[in-house]
């Protein structure tokens, strides 16, 4: 595994501590940076304060189901500053959309552990691929 994907950083916003604790475990063992948080409310404050390569957020979470969570994503542009995976054991309606929105990706549960690493080498890709097109593209300022 490259660097890069191990001095990734992660947040997990998730109700459910048992499936925290492993899925937390599994990208820790992996070389990952992660973070945890219970609630949609400390996820968003954690959000505010660090930067992370990767979110992934359970739905439904607490009183909000998908739709809700993801719109509260996009109110705070949270889809802008990272790459989000929504995850859930229900299905979540107009996926189309909310990519186009800037969801990066739906996992259903129960996700298996290399599809989990799988999507995240796939956001390696894409942020070595933006930081070479930054580096390799002069700067035009408006």
């Amino acid at each position: 595994m490259s660097s890069t994907l191990q001095n990734m950083k992660i947040l997990i916003i998730d109700d459910n501590p048992a499936l925290v604790i492993v899925f937390a475990n599994l990208l820790r063992i992996k070389g990952f940076s992660v973070t945890t948080e219970a609630t949609l409310k400390a996820g968003l404050q954690n959000l505010e304060n660090e930067s992370y390569h990767a979110v992934f957020v359970d739905a439904p979470l607490e009183n909000y189901n998908g739709k809700q969570i993801l719109t509260i994503l996009q109110e705070n542009q949270v889809f802008q500053k990272t790459n989000i995976f929504l995850f859930s054991g229900v299905d979540v309606f107009e996926l189309d959309k909310w990519k186009k929105h800037g969801l990066y990706s739906y996992l259903k549960k129960p996700v298996k552990r290399g599809i989990i690493l799988k999507a995240l080498d796939d956001v390696r890709v894409k942020i070595l691929s933006t930081d070479s097109q930054i580096t390799s593209k002069p700067v035009i300022a408006e």
